[in-house]
């Protein structure tokens, strides 16, 4: 179950992350592992949580590979080193769509995103960090599953932000 998209614009959100490059069918095995690893980080540095867990899909190869970010938003921008990264959301417009249900599904949810992107003129826009253009598509976990068991009771909202008219 999804809700009619919505656009907004959202300020420059900062966040931490742990970047990894993983195929695509690997990521239900890879990337929720690394999300106690950045939540004991956060912990360790003493640094609040200022929003949901997420997954942002980078960058996107040929060869079934993606570039993803597991993070959390910071109240303001951090100095890492190490495996942690730090980032940020632009300050920009994103389309944002509420899904409910288990994540097996959000590969649809997001090609229904951007079926109805397409439906609008809209277009995905791109983030230029140190010499690499970037994507900033997000699913934002608003539901912890170690909280509520039942996947057809997980929320999450998938974000694209969008180029600029």
């Amino acid at each position: 179950m999804t809700n009619e998209p919505t656009i907004e614009h959202r300020d420059e959100q900062p966040y931490v992350a742990i970047r990894t490059r993983v195929k695509m069918s690997d990521i239900p095995a890879v990337l929720p592992p690394l999300v106690p690893q950045i939540i004991h980080w956060l912990d360790q540095h003493h640094v609040v949580q200022a929003g949901p867990v997420f997954f942002r899909y980078l960058l996107f190869d040929h060869e079934d590979h993606l570039l993803v970010d597991v993070g959390v938003p910071t109240q303001l921008p951090l100095q890492v080193h190490g495996r942690v990264v730090a980032g940020s959301f632009p300050a920009a417009s994103y389309v944002t769509v509420t899904y409910k249900g288990d994540y097996r599904h959000l590969k649809d949810v997001h090609m229904g995103l951007e079926s109805w992107m397409k439906e609008k003129g809209l277009r995905e826009g791109t983030q230029h960090v140190e010499g690499a253009e970037y994507a900033a598509r997000t699913e934002f976990y608003i539901t912890d599953p170690d909280e509520v068991k039942d996947p057809q009771e997980w929320r999450t909202d998938v974000t694209i932000l969008l180029a600029e008219k």
